[in-house]
């Protein structure tokens, strides 16, 4: 996952003008839905290349989604407030970070003899956060 966010970012870095951020953004968080949509479908007696694979898509995803979203949010700052939006987005973004990882952890935990449930319901709980953001961008973007 990291590896393609890092070429992604890239990618969708040239592709992006800087006018297309709210369609970068749905595009990754669509992206990171189906990763793990894929990702909740392995089962223990598939090849450890599919679970790569979809890893790499939802890095794909995010590739798409995080230069997007950091770029909306510095466009809607104000030039004198870029530095505290910046730093605001950061602090948000590792409190996710630790949040997720507490979660993850949690379930492990939980359900220390059976890894693929933990897994499982650790990416149904991320699965269910994108799809509500995903929600929120669709129908703000409505009201307007």
């Amino acid at each position: 996952a990291p590896a393609s966010l890092v070429i992604f970012s890239r990618v969708s870095g040239k592709l992006n003008d800087g006018s297309k951020n709210i369609f970068f953004s749905r595009l990754g968080l669509g992206i990171i839905c189906l990763s793990l949509i894929f990702l909740l479908l392995l089962t223990p007696k598939w090849p450890y290349f599919l679970l790569t694979l979809g890893l790499f898509i939802y890095g794909i995803g995010g590739g798409y989604f995080q230069p997007a979203n950091i770029a909306s949010i510095m466009q809607a700052s104000p030039i004198e407030m870029q530095g505290s939006a910046g730093a605001l987005q950061r602090i948000a973004q590792n409190v996710a970070i630790a949040s997720g990882s507490a979660i993850g952890a949690t379930c492990l935990n939980l359900w220390p003899n059976n890894l693929l449930l933990a897994t499982r319901v650790a990416w149904t709980i991320t699965l269910i956060l994108v799809i509500f953001s995903l929600k929120e961008m669709v129908t703000a973007r409505l009201k307007k």
